[in-house]
């Protein structure tokens, strides 16, 4: 049933410019959260309560820096096609890895309890984390989708990555700058509540754990490796987006054999929370074609 205009309207200006790590903005409290217990660390795994189920359409979505899987809560319409597992990094890297390096050895372990093959939908870090995986373990990536990909430092703009590191600001200092951020990374069309989410959930790491996080951007380059990936790959960018030029979205898609390009022109660098009919229209289609076992197969 449609909600009417004007108690949406309510809705979003009830949104807080900074709330807290537990206030849960609307649209985003339905996910059931599951915590996941894997390497001796804590996974929050987000699913949809009337998802799919099937294990041979899994899709692994993988957050950008400081957000976690909730922020994927506007593909719900795919939910009904897909099993969609929104995962969350866990909050604390141990001193004996990078980030990139845990979570690579966190989603590869038995007690994550992913299927054999899925694919995997990345945003931003997300993407990084994603492409990492797909060439260490090939034989486990079904399909990639990469939002906003970042593949080098090289080919991102460093000061604006930086910036999204003051989402992290202490009050008062965070009501000035947090919703600015994250109207930077969500853009114009960015509803209220997911710049809410947005802000909400990076405060919930620790400044050092988003530092590192951050080197992990600044010190990778995949961009000589693209060309290894051997699986069917979609790359989505949105055409204003301030911190990964769309011409670097396009470097990344003409590296990797096949990939397809989607620019969605009005989009930042979250178009999966800004613009949501057309980037689920987008991926439905690209993973039932290619992200999926095939249908004879599933019985």
């Amino acid at each position: 049933m449609l909600e009417p205009p004007s108690s949406s309207l309510e809705r979003r200006r009830a949104a807080p410019l900074v709330p807290d790590v537990e206030d849960i903005p609307s649209g985003y409290e339905r996910l059931v959260c599951e915590e996941r217990p894997v390497k001796g660390t804590s996974v929050r795994l987000f699913t949809f309560p009337d998802g799919d189920t099937d294990p041979s359409r899994t899709v692994v979505c993988l957050p950008g820096l400081g957000a976690s899987g909730r922020s994927f809560a506007p593909m719900e319409p795919l939910s009904r096609l897909f099993r969609l597992l929104l995962w969350t990094p866990p909050l604390h890297t141990p001193a004996t890895h990078s980030p990139l390096a845990w979570n690579l050895a966190v989603l590869d372990h038995v007690e994550a309890r992913l299927p054999e093959r899925f694919a995997l939908v990345g945003s931003s870090y997300g993407s990084l984390l994603s492409i990492a995986f797909a060439l260490a373990h090939p034989e486990r990536v079904r399909a990639l989708v990469l939002v906003s990909p970042v593949a080098s430092v090289r080919r991102v703009r460093r000061l604006a990555v930086s910036l999204s590191t003051l989402v992290r600001a202490p009050r008062p200092l965070a009501y000035l700058v947090a919703p600015m951020v994250a109207r930077v990374l969500g853009g114009a069309r960015l509803p209220p509540e997911g710049r809410a989410e947005i802000v909400r959930e990076a405060r919930r790491l620790t400044p050092l754990e988003l530092l590192r996080r951050l080197r992990d951007v600044l010190a990778a380059d995949f961009h000589p490796r693209l060309h290894e990936l051997r699986v069917p790959t979609l790359v989505i960018q949105g055409g204003r987006d301030l911190l990964v030029p769309p011409e670097a979205a396009v470097d990344v898609a003409r590296h990797i054999p096949g990939a397809r390009l989607e620019l969605l022109r009005d989009a930042s660098h979250l178009p999966y929370m800004s613009h949501p009919e057309a980037f689920n229209a987008l991926v439905g289609a690209f993973l039932e074609e290619y992200g999926v076992a095939p249908r004879e197969l599933r019985g």
